[in-house]
């Protein structure tokens, strides 16, 4: 057996193991406490008004929190985007940002399932239709280094879901960027100019596309993919699990 495929096998088999210890469907997503009805919902009662949700007043185009009047947050009418809508259904605090760095950082896999059918709870409150699933795409440097792609459990868990390809191939990143995190607001907008790229013109071309990331924090890296989509694809919208509070924006 090659290493890879080994690697690959023991984390197949930790991840059910670790199913096994904490099953997931018979647990809170956020809190871990005992919940009577998971099919119906993934979070209890108590994380139901005390979780993150993304609510109340939000912009019509990036889905983050507003304040004031109007209908399009400042970031937008700033900067062009380019998806026809993001929606998010977590803000990026408390146990929801706790659940997108286990995801991130410890190959907690087993998040995935619960964090994709919030995440279809949100989409299922737009009229978006979509032909085709594609994760925000790692650079070849960052997927060799953590292993997977975060997005891509993500994405994954939504075609189930939908019924829908997943499309990880299609989208490359093709240029090595700072992390976006370590950079200020202005550095953000410019540090992933034309990092992305569509490889396969033909599987996206008139396409309306669900692009799925885990969190959308100033929106450069949705925008920079959607760009790239946009020279070929009808339409796309952009669902993260979690999107940046309006401090942050």
């Amino acid at each position: 057996m090659k290493i890879e495929n080994f690697k690959k096998a023991v984390v197949k088999y930790w991840n059910a193991f670790l199913e096994v210890l904490f099953p997931s469907n018979l647990k809170c997503l956020f809190c871990n406490a005992d919940i009577p009805d998971h099919d119906k919902q993934v979070y209890c009662s108590s994380c139901e008004t005390s979780a993150p949700f993304n609510r109340g007043k939000r912009c019509k185009i990036c889905d983050c929190e507003m304040e004031g009047e109007g209908d399009v947050c400042d970031g937008c009418l700033e900067y062009k985007k380019h998806f026809d809508k993001a929606v998010a259904p977590m803000k990026y605090e408390g146990p929801a940002k706790a659940l997108i760095l286990k995801l991130k950082n410890d190959n907690a896999a087993y998040l995935a399932p619960d964090m994709a059918r919030l995440m279809s709870d949100r989409l299922n409150q737009e009229s978006f239709s979509f032909d085709l699933i594609i994760p925000v795409p790692l650079s070849q440097k960052s997927l060799a280094k953590r292993k997977y792609n975060q997005s891509q459990l993500l994405a994954d868990e939504l075609g189930k879901i939908y019924k829908k390809q997943v499309d990880s191939a299609s989208l490359n990143k093709v240029l090595e960027t700072k992390h976006q995190k370590d950079l200020n607001m202005a550095q953000r907008k410019t540090n992933l100019k034309d990092a992305f790229l569509v490889s396969n013109k033909k599987q996206v071309f008139g396409k309306d596309i669900l692009l799925v990331d885990d969190v959308v924090t100033t929106g450069a890296t949705a925008n920079e993919c959607c760009l790239a989509l946009k020279k070929y694809a009808n339409h796309v919208y952009v669902v993260s699990f979690a999107r940046s509070p309006l401090k942050n924006k």
